[in-house]
């Protein structure tokens, strides 16, 4: 592997640092019940889904009025859609996934008020994140061998080549049911549409 190649990768590692020495900082420094951590791991988990369903939807597939816009959408997001087995442009970069997790980790703090519960969130959080990039590079580069890795394919799939405007929900459709974006199969005026 090249460092090329290893810079892909930056993320995984600077996160998995990340959460090792935050998740040992905030279990040293307060006693939470595993329930509670579980609870919390869970919520951020769950974040996640709602964070990668909303920069997919209305962030990456956004019709862009400006050609800079435009520009910027489609280096972040719709170049993949038109080059689906690059490796170059499957995963997210620190420079993109930082303030997100800046943002976030300053909103659930607003929230919860305590830097160890935000740890634990940002451990759920990293966690269906790590989760997404690994099914989305399973997905377009690897053969799924269990009935849900082939589904969430096909479903992904979907996306890509008939539906665009549908499916946006990578590592899960049941986000994609809960706000109408869910559709089972395409109709043949949706796939007329997209050829």
């Amino acid at each position: 592997m090249s460092v090329r190649d290893w810079k892909k990768f930056t993320p995984f590692y600077f996160y998995t640092i990340v959460c090792i020495l935050a998740g040992v900082a905030a279990a040293k420094s307060e006693t939470r019940s595993t329930a509670e951590i579980i609870v919390l791991l869970l919520g951020g988990l769950i974040s996640w889904a709602m964070i990668e369903y909303c920069l997919h939807r209305f962030i990456f597939h956004y019709k862009a009025t400006t050609e800079r816009t435009r520009a910027i959408i489609y280096k972040v997001h719709l170049i993949h859609h038109d080059y689906p087995k690059s490796v170059d442009d499957l995963f997210a970069s620190l420079r993109m996934s930082i303030p997100i997790s800046a943002f976030y980790c300053l909103l659930a703090w607003s929230v919860v008020g305590s830097w160890q519960a935000v740890v634990y969130l940002f451990i759920g959080l990293i966690a269906g994140y790590f989760t997404y990039e690994w099914l989305h590079y399973h997905v377009h580069h690897g053969t799924p061998r269990f009935r849900v890795t082939r589904y969430l394919k096909k479903y992904h799939m979907l996306h890509h080549h008939q539906t665009p405007e549908l499916r946006f929900g990578v590592t899960s459709p049941l986000i994609d049911l809960l706000f109408g974006t869910y559709r089972l199969k395409t109709t043949k005026t949706q796939r007329a549409q997209r050829f």
